[in-house]
Parts: C-alpha cells; sequence; structure tokens
C-alpha cells in the first residue's frame, strides 16, 4: 500500500504546478486565437447549397412541398463561411412576376442574380448559380367567382335603424381553390362583425371567413351600412278591392285599416296615406269558402323600413 502511494506521489511531482498550468492554458487559447483569426480571415472559394424560400407566390399556384435547393459558388472570407454553414442557409425568392402560364415553368435563376447577391454578405461574391435553370414544380387551383354576404350581429340604439341595404366593395370576388370544394359554394361569408349601440353609419374593413384549402384574391372587403334616426307614423288606409267583375260591387266590413310605417325621421312628414296601397282580391273569395279575405300590401314608399297593419283580414258583402 505504501508503494503504491508513493508511486502516485511521484506521478503528481512531474505534474506543472496550478500556476504554470493555468500559463500553459492560456498560452494554447491564445495560439489557437491566432491561428482561427488568420484561418477565418483568408478568402476562400467554395459551393454552398442554399435552401430557396419561395415568396409572392401567385393566387391559385399551389407549389410542391418537396424541399428546393439550388448551389452557389461564392468567394468569402471564413467567417462568412462559417456562418454561411451554421446559419444562414436559406434564400429568399420573389414569384410574383413569374408567368404560369405555360404548363411547365422553368426559372431563370441568372436573372435573380442580383436579388441573391443583395442576399449575402457584403464581402461575398456571387460566381455562378446551379442549376441555371430550375424547374418550378406546381398546379393550379380551380376559379370561381362568388356574391359576399355579410355577417353581421348589429344592435341598433332605440330609434335608429341601418338602410335596407348594406354596401359591399367588392360585392364579389375571385376565389381559388379544388374544383370540388369550390362546386359547393354558393358565397363567400365576412368575418362576424359585432356591435352594440349602433346609432351612426358603419364604416367598416372586415376580412373574409377563412376556408380550408380555399384563397381569396382579396383579403378583406368593405363595409358601409346608412344608420339613420327612424319613427313609428300612424295611418288610417282605405282598402281597395281588386280583380272586380263588372256589375258586381263588394262592401267591407272594415273599409280601412289603422297602419303603423317605421321610416326614416327625416320623411315622417312627407309620407301619406295615398303612399300604401292595401287591397283585396276578389278572385279570392272563388278560391275558397271563407267568409273573410287576406288584405294584402301593393304599395309602399321605399324608405319606409317595415309595416304593421291592423285587421289582417276583412269580412265582406257581395251586392250583385
Amino acid at each position: 500500500m505504501s508503494t503504491q502511494k508513493r508511486g502516485i506521489e511521484s506521478i503528481l511531482k512531474k505534474l506543472p504546478n496550478k500556476s504554470r498550468f493555468r500559463f500553459f492554458l492560456l498560452f494554447v487559447v491564445i495560439s489557437f486565437s491566432f491561428w482561427a483569426s488568420t484561418k477565418l480571415s483568408k478568402e476562400y472559394q467554395l459551393v454552398q447549397p442554399f435552401t430557396l424560400v419561395w415568396g409572392e407566390v401567385p393566387k391559385g399556384v399551389v407549389l410542391s412541398d418537396k424541399p428546393s435547393q439550388i448551389k452557389a459558388t461564392l468567394n468569402a472570407s471564413g467567417v462568412e463561411i462559417l456562418w454561411y454553414r451554421l446559419f444562414k442557409n436559406k434564400l429568399s425568392i420573389s414569384l410574383k412576376d413569374v408567368d404560369f402560364t405555360p404548363e411547365d415553368r422553368v426559372l431563370n435563376m441568372e436573372e435573380q442574380f442580383f436579388d441573391i447577391q443583395q442576399q449575402l454578405f457584403g464581402g461575398t461574391q456571387l460566381l455562378q448559380i446551379s442549376p441555371s435553370l430550375f424547374p418550378l414544380q406546381y398546379s393550379k387551383m380551380a376559379v370561381k367567382k362568388l356574391p359576399v354576404l355579410a355577417n353581421l350581429d348589429v344592435n341598433f340604439r332605440p330609434g335608429y335603424l341601418g338602410e335596407e341595404s348594406v354596401q359591399i366593395t367588392p360585392d364579389s370576388v375571385v376565389v381559388h381553390g379544388p374544383q370540388n370544394t369550390l362546386d359547393t359554394l354558393e358565397n363567400i361569408n365576412t368575418e362576424e362583425f359585432k356591435a352594440l349601440d349602433v346609432h351612426q353609419n358603419i364604416d367598416q374593413k372586415i376580412g373574409l371567413e377563412e376556408l380550408a384549402g380555399v384563397e381569396f384574391e382579396v383579403e378583406s372587403i368593405e363595409l358601409y351600412w346608412s344608420v339613420l334616426p327612424y319613427s313609428e307614423k300612424r295611418l288610417t288606409i282605405p282598402i281597395e278591392v281588386v280583380n272586380l267583375p263588372l256589375g258586381v260591387k263588394v262592401k267591407l266590413f272594415p273599409p280601412e285599416v289603422n297602419l303603423r310605417a317605421t321610416l326614416p325621421l327625416s320623411l315622417l312628414s312627407a309620407v301619406k296615406s295615398s303612399d300604401f296601397l292595401l287591397v283585396v282580391d276578389y278572385e279570392d273569395i272563388n278560391e275558397g269558402q271563407s267568409d273573410v279575405m287576406e288584405i294584402k300590401l301593393r304599395k309602399q314608399p321605399p324608405s319606409v323600413k317595415k309595416v304593421i297593419w291592423e285587421p289582417l283580414n276583412v269580412n265582406y258583402l257581395i251586392r250583385r
């Protein structure tokens, strides 16, 4: 045991002490730094692979999911090469101006030379791109133009209502997608628009409802809805009989109705009883055995939002 202990002590004595070891380690680090600096500062020529990232792909064009890669011959410093190897190994290529009309589209990479050079480090020189002609693998979607419907959940302040028509711009959009999907679509809905206590015009930009596998040529639409203060006006309207044969007279009980019309406050005084036409049809008598006839609205001002009248039916007496 003592012999083994003396052997270990002998080995330890031969090792450098802490101060000498630290000096040696510092010398190694400095030497390596000078060596690395010298190597990395030199310029080299190499072939560097880059993965292509496609940007601004036209609507209706679906690119293959297969990774696209080119090889670029570069003249660059060691530091730049190290950075390309570890981190900067992707290039963005815009397809905005590419014509996808031909069935087989080949991208001339020489035309992308300047854009690629701009994405490299300032000290890097782009020498060559391989392949110079890059085949694009893609497919095209079916196309259909569909009307846009506004999905609204609006609660108006009492005394306010929106005009009958909601203005949508554009009122239809071009849609790209698989043919079997487009065949099931009759219109495109907007995203839901909710609003409470509405008393002013609605002027809003709204996105379109997302559909899986479907692309739109526009991302949003402009929605405008005129909101006006409304009031209710009460009128007494006489009932007319239509399709009455010659020599026949019909007496109605009652001969008139009480009508309530909801209309813009600004038009309240302008609307008169003669602007409305309520009728009963004599031909309805021959079609059934009822003792009453239904009152129907045939005319009203376009600005009127809602019309309610009482009674809905009248009794009659025929005189020949």
